[in-house]
């Protein structure tokens, strides 16, 4: 490690965890703020909330009780009406039945009814004058200017009922009531109080004009309105049929004359609250139908009480005094780490310059030991390499034997057919018989059978000779000079062999190792036909080209491969022979040839009548 490097690393050593530490406080102290801070606003929303919720709540009790003393006042109102109405008629009822008992039997008819109309009029006032009708619609006594004809029975109201005849109706079934109605105009409701006279079938009455009545109330309850204290940031407004009569002194410096025409055109009949229509401002609207009035009451959402004021100043403070806690706080915890981590650094410095000198030795060992061990690992490879050709090739030699009997049953048949020639050149040269052609054509006979013999030792010959380099054969090739090796083994045991070729087969591997995987493959189906003594025993060749692979099946009909030695069945020196009959070194050669030195794969199968071994390359 270079001079600069080292000094790099201790530098790094002391510098990287102050950063970190000062990196890490200051993430650690901006999101407590960010954190605390949030939790103060959250809170202060929530105490303006709060507070909005609680003006609103005291505002609608507010209205409520202006409007339960309004609708109080105007009962009351009503309840004088009909009581000072009452009194009146009684008082006339009383005198008109005095009269008439007095000079019943002492006057006439005519001059008692006199009587009593002059009577009567001593109690007509301008307020609530008396009036008399019969029952047939007579007007005895009128009520007024306006209603001065002979007779009123078909007299209708300004909403057109036959209010004579309501009167009628009421005094006969009930002999006295109130009634209420515009007699005269509308918009104008009178209250009428009509009493049977009990005599010449009369009934009297009283009336007043309610709305006179409700414009002294309206001006008394104005009266009081602007009496009314209010909190700071409150607000009132009285609307008499959206028209405004009533505007407090607040109401009119917060919103402006230009609110008023807003507040008046938004204004419902149903109890409502209003805030998107004024900026910062809440109001609450209640209809009191009685007197057609609007009540308004509001507030400023931005000004609060000195309470909620104190309230808000109070949470400000708390979060000033947390912010101040947390920087303090975080102050010293980062002094306290700085100080312990320049303390661990110069400690962590010394210890990794100790080890420092170590790791460079060890270094420097192991760059020794590396100088030496890629020659090592080639030599091992070239070794293990020469090792597996020797290995085969001393297989090979194990079944030399099986080959030279192989070549004996080959030449046999050949040796047989010379002698056989020979036995005939002889035979017709004693007898005179040999002629030129006759011998020429026994020496091409001869020849044939020489060429055959001599075809025979070149294969095998060529088996047993080591593979330097892969070459391009057609396997279906290889695979026809296998079973040519074994043909006459074969045929002494027996044993059928069929071959089935599909398609071009060229394929790029090592020739004799591939004819000697064929041979042990052919070789173990064979064994096993014999030794099991299959009845029309049968190896089954098949070879084919499938996608980009080369596939060859070598198949029997020897009853599979018991399932519990399926396993081991391409492990070295493991064999179901006896030891004289096998090394229990073929499948497990077959197995490494394929697939370590031609690259492919040999598996082992059972079917429906025998093993089957596939190879794939």
């Amino acid at each position: 490690m270079k001079i600069n490097e080292k000094r790099v690393i201790s530098y790094l050593i002391v510098v990287v965890p102050l950063a970190l530490v000062l990196t890490a406080s200051f993430f650690i102290t901006t999101f407590y703020i960010e954190k605390v801070n949030a939790y103060f606003i959250k809170v202060k929303e929530i105490s303006i909330a709060e507070h909005i919720e609680s003006k609103k709540a005291k505002s609608e009790i507010w209205v409520d009780q202006l409007n339960l003393l309004f609708d109080y006042k105007n009962n009351r109102l009503v309840d004088g009406i009909k009581a000072e109405l009452k009194h009146s008629v009684d008082m006339a009822y009383d005198s008109a039945r005095y009269i008439y008992e007095k000079y019943y039997s002492k006057k006439s008819t005519r001059d008692i009814k006199q009587r009593i109309i002059d009577s009567q009029m001593a109690f007509n006032t301008s307020k609530n004058p008396v009036f008399m009708v019969s029952f047939n619609g007579d007007n005895i006594l009128p009520r007024s200017l306006k209603l001065a004809q002979k007779n009123i029975l078909a007299y209708e109201d300004a909403n057109h009922r036959a209010i004579i005849l309501e009167e009628i109706q009421k005094v006969r079934k009930h002999q006295e009531g109130f009634l209420e109605s515009d007699f005269y105009e509308q918009y104008q409701s009178y209250i009428t109080y009509v009493k049977n006279l009990n005599m010449y079938d009369y009934y009297i009455g009283s009336s007043t004009n309610v709305e006179m009545q409700r414009d002294s109330l309206k001006s008394e309850l104005l009266k009081m309105l602007k009496s009314i204290p209010m909190d700071r940031a409150d607000f009132m407004g009285l609307y008499d049929a959206k028209e405004p009569i009533l505007i407090s002194k607040k109401m009119s410096s917060f919103l402006g004359d230009d609110s008023f025409a807003l507040i008046s055109a938004n204004l419902s009949k149903e109890p409502k609250w209003y805030k998107d229509t004024l900026d910062n401002f809440y109001y609450y609207s209640k209809y009191y139908e009685p007197l057609d009035w609007y009540l308004v009451y509001g507030f400023d959402t931005s000004k609060m009480s000195k309470k909620e004021l104190q309230k808000q100043n109070e949470l400000e403070k708390m979060l000033d005094d947390e912010l101040d806690f947390i920087l303090s706080a975080s102050a010293a915890i980062v002094i306290f780490v700085v100080v312990l981590s320049l303390l661990l650094s110069r400690k962590i410095n010394r210890i990794f310059l100790e080890y420092q000198d170590e790791v460079q030795e060890r270094a420097d060992e192991l760059e020794r030991l590396n100088e030496s061990l890629e020659q090592r690992v080639a030599d091992g490879l070239k070794d293990q390499r020469q090792k597996d050709k020797m290995l085969i090739q001393q297989s090979k030699m194990a079944e030399m034997g099986d080959m030279l009997s192989m070549i004996a049953h080959q030449w046999r048949q050949p040796l047989n057919q010379m002698s056989y020639l020979i036995m005939n050149i002889d035979s017709a040269y004693e007898y005179k018989e040999l002629t030129k052609e006759y011998l020429d054509e026994k020496l091409a006979e001869a020849n044939d059978i020489l060429e055959f013999m001599s075809v025979t030792i070149d294969d095998f010959r060529n088996y047993f000779r080591p593979d330097k380099s892969k070459e391009f054969v057609l396997v279906s090739d290889v695979v026809n000079t296998s079973v040519n090796l074994m043909q006459k083994s074969l045929e002494l045991s027996g044993v059928e062999i069929e071959l089935d070729a599909q398609g071009r087969d060229l394929t790029h591997i090592y020739k004799n190792e591939f004819i000697q995987v064929m041979l042990n493959l052919i070789k173990n189906a064979k064994d096993i036909l014999v030794e099991k003594d299959v009845k029309n025993p049968k190896i089954i060749i098949k070879t084919r080209c499938q996608k980009e692979k080369l596939i060859v099946e070598v198949c029997d009909n020897g009853g599979g491969v018991d399932e519990s030695i399926k396993e081991k069945i391409f492990e070295p020196y493991f064999s179901t022979k006896d030891k004289h009959n096998g090394t229990g070194l073929g499948l497990y050669m077959s197995k490494m040839i394929i697939e370590e030195h031609l690259g492919g794969s040999l598996s082992l199968s059972n079917h429906e009548d025998g093993a089957c071994f596939r190879i794939e390359i």
